[in-house]
């Protein structure tokens, strides 16, 4: 209850159940919602519509956060749909999936539907049936296949009474395949509490990726996702040349069990000289300990990165990072104050930057010291959930206006 009165529902559509930057982001939004007039109700994929492993560790902390949460066959546009007969068969699904939820939320008064991820085709339709507002939060840039691209674009455009994209670039992406889109769509970046890295003890983590307590470099994100593991083994070659006191830390697992892309990568370290000096993790379920033994943290995507929250959180632990020049890291990493910009792709400026940072401590220490402080001023909590709020309250207010001049409309042509 809220003011005496009682909640009503924002309805979260979400395209996965793991714990990955964007199921974070879909945590924070859903626990944003306590002391206001709303109360989130989320669906996320069953097993059988996930068309990857859940490890179901979101729906855990949602429900562990009170937070009501179904599993369901929700339909999500993924790489294997991105062909006309993929999208065909994903339509199909969101019929399926469409009757799921409204079955499963039968009764609720639902206020809004929030799309979660681009992907996420089930939400729209739901909306539509319910005749309520529909959010779509857009966090990815997808621009392969063009066709899909520009389908994906239009949908979002036709279906959407508001979009909220993760940064600046996603947003000019999205205008940029579909113009119409400019006038409803916003930015809302991502949060880190950075309170959750204060205080974390990483001597063991320290101790275990780099035992001889060389710089040590490190990269979090999943292989097979374009997150630029080659490019920094390649730089990381050009590095230890005359820098040889480094170690190296690659951390976030596989993307779809793509296992090959992963011995790829190890192949890779090993023709590059650097496999003795190289650790390759799976996932972590908690980064913080592995970005406080890291001494640099590289982000080197090779493709538009949305706004990655990795980057975030290493900058919300105190550490300087290096990106690429695309995407939404140059929304977050000032160059040459909390860390530097390097064109995508370019394997000798990554090996200078990495460079310049392994040779002056000092710098690193700057740095890192300069991107706690703007996570802090720039991309915490509060910012957040005052940006989310702001646009249910704007959707449902429009709804109600809507509905009663409709109303007025019918009384007035009842009495004529």
């Amino acid at each position: 209850m809220s003011g005496g009165r009682a909640q009503r529902v924002i309805l979260f559509v979400h395209c996965a159940d793991e714990w990955y930057g964007s199921d974070y982001v879909l945590h924070e939004a859903a626990r944003a919602l306590e002391g206001t007039e709303f109360r989130p109700v989320v669906v996320v994929p069953d097993d059988v519509a996930s068309d990857i492993p859940n490890d179901r560790r979101l729906s855990a902390r949602l429900s562990a956060a009170g937070v009501t949460v179904h599993r369901l066959p929700v339909a999500v546009l993924r790489r294997r749909y991105m062909s006309p007969a993929g999208i065909a068969a994903l339509m199909k699904r969101r019929r399926v999936a469409r009757r799921a939820v409204l079955d499963a939320i039968a009764g609720l008064d639902v206020a809004l539907v929030h799309s979660h991820t681009a992907g996420v085709m089930t939400g729209a339709s739901v909306a539509r049936a319910l005749g309520v507002p529909h959010l779509w939060h857009v966090s990815e840039i997808v621009e392969r296949p063009r066709a899909v691209a520009r389908w994906l674009a239009r949908r979002i455009s036709a279906r959407a009474d508001r979009v909220v994209a993760v940064s600046h670039a996603v947003r000019d992406h999205l205008v940029a395949l579909t113009p119409g889109i400019a006038s409803r769509a916003t930015v809302i970046h991502n949060a880190i509490d950075a309170t959750r890295f204060d205080g974390v003890d990483a001597r063991a983590e320290r101790l275990r990726l780099s035992p001889d307590d060389a710089c040590l470099v490190g990269l979090v994100g999943r292989v097979g996702m374009q997150k630029g593991q080659e490019i920094l083994l390649e730089a990381m070659r050009d590095v230890v040349r005359d820098t040889p006191d480094v170690r190296i830390a690659l951390i976030g697992g596989v993307l779809d069990r793509n296992f090959e892309a992963l011995e790829r990568l190890r192949a890779l370290a090993a023709s590059a000289g650097l496999a003795h000096r190289t650790t390759i993790d799976g996932y972590a379920v908690d980064v913080a300990p592995s970005l406080a033994a890291m001494d640099i943290v590289v982000q080197p995507s090779t493709r538009a990165d949305s706004f990655p929250t990795t980057v975030l959180e290493a900058m919300a632990s105190g550490k300087p990072v290096i990106a690429s020049d695309n995407g939404g890291s140059r929304e977050m990493v000032v160059h040459g104050e909390t860390g530097f910009i390097v064109p995508s792709g370019d394997v000798a400026a990554l090996a200078a930057a990495v460079t310049k940072l392994v040779r002056d401590p000092a710098l690193r220490a700057r740095m890192g010291a300069a991107g706690r402080a703007r996570v802090i001023a720039n991309f915490g909590p509060a910012r957040f959930r005052e940006g989310y709020l702001r646009e249910y309250r704007a959707l449902c207010a429009s709804a109600a206006s809507t509905t009663s001049r409709a109303t007025a409309s019918r009384s007035t042509r009842a009495s004529a």
